[in-house]
C-alpha cells in the first residue's frame, strides 16, 4: 500500500481518461486532434482513444449517432498498487455500494480493477497499471496531461460524501458551500472539480498545455475556427493555472486549455486545510475588477 501519513484513507493516484459519446465520431475526433491537441491511437467505427501523454488514452470516445449532443459515460482513475485497489474496493463495499466489472474497453488495458457508480449514476472505474507507450506522440502543441474534469450536480452533498469519504480524494478548497476541489494521491490541486446545481452534467475537461505560448496559440485556432470561447484568459485563483475554455456541444464539454496548475508538496498533501472562499468572480478570475464583473464567462 502507498505510503501516507497518519491512518486516513488513501485516494485514487490521479485521473487517467474520461468516456463521452459522442453523436459523429469522425467529426469529434478531428476537432480533438486540431484544437486540443490529442493524438488519435486506435479507432473503428464505434470507439475511438485518443492521448496526450504515454498513457494509454485520456479521452475514449463512443459513436451514438442518436444524439444530438455529447454524453458523459464514465471516468478512470489510477490506483497505486493492488494494495490501495483492495481497500477502496473493501471501502465501497462498506458503504452499500455495488462493485461492479470494469468495462469491456477498459479490462484489457489494465492490470486489474473494479467500478463504482457515484451518486449521480456515472461509472467510475479504478484500476492498476494501464498500459503504457515508451513514448508522447509527436509533439504538436499537444497538452502534456488531462488534469480533471469538473461536474456539477443537483446531488452535491452526496457527491461529495462519495468522493471524500469513500474513495478518499482530499479536499483542496471549496467556494462556500458551492464548489469543492478535490485531489488525487498525485497532489494536483484538483484532480476533481464539484459544483452544486439544478442539474447534473459534466461542465469541462481541463487539460494543461505546458506553456503560455501552447496555450494562445490554440486558442489563436478557435478563433480562426469560430469555435465558441466560454471563459477566455481566466487566471484561477484556487490552481493559479490561467486558462481558456473553448466549446462545441457536439464534440463534448467545454475543453479547458491551461498553463500551470498548482501542485502541493508532500507535507502540504498531509497538512492543507482547505480555504472556504467567497463567491466572488475574483475568486474564479484574480484579474476580474469588481465583485459583478463576469466579462470572463461570454
Amino acid at each position: 500500500m502507498s505510503e501516507i501519513s497518519g491512518t486516513r484513507n488513501c485516494g485514487p493516484a490521479g485521473v487517467a481518461f474520461v468516456r463521452l459519446a459522442v453523436p459523429d465520431l469522425t467529426s469529434t475526433v478531428e476537432f480533438l486532434e486540431y484544437h486540443v491537441g490529442l493524438a488519435l491511437e486506435g479507432h473503428d467505427e464505434s470507439h475511438a482513444f485518443l492521448r496526450v501523454g504515454i498513457e494509454h488514452h485520456s479521452v475514449e470516445l463512443v459513436a451514438d449517432p442518436s444524439l444530438t449532443e455529447f454524453r458523459y459515460d464514465g471516468v478512470g482513475f489510477h490506483v497505486a498498487d493492488t494494495d490501495d485497489l483492495a481497500d477502496l474496493q473493501q471501502r465501497v463495499t462498506n458503504a452499500g455500494l455495488e462493485v461492479l466489472p470494469l468495462t469491456d474497453s477498459t479490462k484489457g488495458l489494465c492490470q486489474e480493477g473494479f467500478a463504482v457508480r457515484d451518486p449521480n449514476g456515472t461509472l467510475i472505474e479504478l484500476f492498476t497499471e494501464f498500459l503504457e507507450y515508451a513514448e508522447t506522440p509527436w509533439p504538436d502543441l499537444r497538452p502534456e496531461r488531462l488534469v480533471h474534469p469538473f461536474i456539477v450536480t443537483d446531488k452535491y452533498d452526496e457527491t461529495l460524501e462519495f468522493y471524500l469519504g469513500v474513495l478518499g480524494f482530499q479536499a483542496s478548497d471549496y467556494v462556500e458551500d458551492f464548489t469543492a476541489f478535490l485531489r488525487c494521491e498525485d497532489r494536483y490541486h484538483h484532480s476533481l472539480a464539484i459544483r452544486r446545481s439544478t442539474k447534473f452534467s459534466l461542465e469541462h475537461l481541463c487539460f494543461i498545455m505546458g506553456s503560455m505560448d501552447g496555450v494562445m496559440r490554440r486558442r489563436a485556432r478557435a478563433q480562426y475556427k469560430n469555435v465558441k470561447i466560454l471563459g477566455d484568459v481566466v487566471n484561477h485563483s484556487a490552481s493559479t493555472s490561467i486558462a481558456f475554455y473553448l466549446f462545441d456541444e457536439k464534440h463534448g464539454p467545454r475543453y479547458e486549455l491551461c498553463d500551470g496548475h498548482r501542485v502541493f508538496t508532500p507535507d502540504e498533501h498531509e497538512t492543507h486545510r482547505p480555504r472556504r472562499l467567497k463567491r466572488d468572480p475574483r475568486n474564479i478570475d484574480v484579474w476580474r475588477a469588481e465583485a459583478d464583473d463576469r466579462t470572463w464567462a461570454h
